[in-house]
């Protein structure tokens, strides 16, 4: 697993398989969601990569990972210099997927495991490391309240009155600064925490799909249907006869 980087940074497809020992490289390596979850463990802390969040490896930190299923995702590999402007990263092993981010991941257009061209790491990563640390560390406890109010309340009809009034602040300044804070709004948050949990009850579960729809807050299986496809490019029932 252990390579020597031949240019500042290297970008790769790669799938995973359900276990990988402990290993630590001498570079800093990002791991970015295209479909399915990787179960990662950063220096003993535990996480995953999945639609709405990335890994960050520094270098020498010892990480082990697992994955079941159909999955694809980017890695960044990254060299020299390149990390100097935001070795803020460094201090937390998992990091928000933003808007800015999926457009990124979205122009890289592969869809099987492999190298991606030198030049393209060139130019794409510096954006990527720009797009990731735009992310805050610290997030105002107001703001904090109301994210893990979706967290919690996923399943239920939230709107941004009821958010904001977790928060303590009027509805517009909570959109402006929930937007600020996540690089996404309110309303993806909710999306985004509907679809993990669906993903968890599809893999985990026996649960009808129809039913698995309704506990998330999808409605229906057929809206279910639409966001799995558009956010992961796979079906529901794909998903779980993939993991199966």
């Amino acid at each position: 697993m252990a390579h020597a980087l031949t240019a500042p940074a290297e970008l790769s497809f790669r799938r995973y398989g359900e276990d990988a020992p402990q290993h630590a490289h001498a570079f800093d390596q990002i791991v970015l969601p295209r479909r399915g979850v990787l179960e990662m463990e950063i220096d003993g802390k535990g996480g995953r990569v999945d639609p709405g969040r990335a890994a960050v490896v520094p270098p020498g930190v010892r990480h082990a990972f697992a994955a079941s299923g159909e999955n694809l995702f980017v890695v960044a590999d990254i060299g020299g210099d390149l990390m100097k402007p935001f070795e803020r990263l460094r201090e937390r092993p998992f990091a928000p997927v933003t808007g800015a981010v999926r457009g990124l991941l979205d122009f890289l257009s592969g869809e099987a495991p492999g190298a991606i061209e030198t030049g393209v790491a060139r130019l794409w990563t510096p954006l990527l490391l720009r797009g990731l640390s735009a992310a805050p560390i610290r997030v105002d406890p107001r703001l904090a309240r109301a994210a893990a109010m979706i967290e919690a309340r996923f399943d239920q009809p939230l709107t941004v009155r009821d958010l904001a009034g977790e928060a303590g602040m009027s509805q517009s300044r909570f959109f402006a600064r929930f937007a600020e804070a996540y690089r996404m709004t309110p309303h993806a948050a909710l999306m985004d925490a509907r679809l993990r949990a669906a993903q968890r009850l599809l893999s985990e579960t026996s649960l009808s799909i129809a039913e698995i729809a309704a506990r998330t807050g999808h409605g229906d299986q057929s809206a279910l249907t639409k966001r799995m496809k558009a956010m992961l490019g796979v079906t529901p029932g794909a998903w779980r006869g993939r993991r199966g």
